[in-house]
């Protein structure tokens, strides 16, 4: 179990994913860099730092706790995952269906010798949520990146199905030890 963190989010790509995810990560109030070659082309968030330059072409050490986000549209994938997590990404979220990301986890692990790296791999990334939107894949990109930045571990489970063992731990006053950021 890891403590809580802010993350600082690298988001690959300028396509309608990686706008709709910066959207919400900057309502989360978490730093933001989007590194793309048109990246100056369309809007972003206030605040969102760019880079006009492809990642995997220029790579450049990553701060601590980033979470980065491949969100290309398949274009140098695997040059990209391998890229940030030589660059020291503590998270990388490949936005790919699950065909593709074993493609892409096979093509990187060849390529870094170390497949202990690929333990730091979200591919498919995000949390299963049901839809197929922009917006539900962003939704479950940004729900993944909360959960592990609250330092939660084990199954994820919808709310309601925790309410009996919520108001049990209230009673007692047990703290949820499966996810050392949840307030009380």
């Amino acid at each position: 179990m890891s403590e809580p963190f802010v993350p600082h989010v690298v988001i690959l790509g300028s396509r309608a994913v990686a706008r709709t995810l910066a959207a919400f990560v900057a309502h989360m109030g978490w730093p933001l860099t989007v590194w793309e070659r048109d990246v100056v082309e369309y809007a972003w968030p206030e605040g969102t730092a760019r880079v006009p330059k492809v990642f995997a072409d220029s790579p450049e050490p990553l701060p601590p706790h980033t979470f980065a986000v491949v969100a290309r549209g398949h274009e140098g994938d695997p040059e990209s995952v391998e890229a940030l997590l030589r660059a020291g990404a503590e998270r990388v979220f490949l936005v790919a269906s699950a065909r593709r990301a074993e493609g892409v986890l096979e093509q990187v692990a060849s390529r870094v010798g170390d497949e202990s790296l690929l333990e730091r791999v979200s591919a498919p990334a995000g949390i299963d949520l049901g839809g197929q939107e922009t917006a539900a894949i962003a939704l479950s990109l940004v729900a993944e990146m909360q959960w592990r930045a609250a330092g939660c571990t084990g199954e994820l489970r919808p709310m309601v199905e925790l309410r009996a063992a919520r108001l049990e731990r209230s009673r007692t006053g047990q703290r949820n030890l499966a996810c050392p950021g949840q307030k009380g």
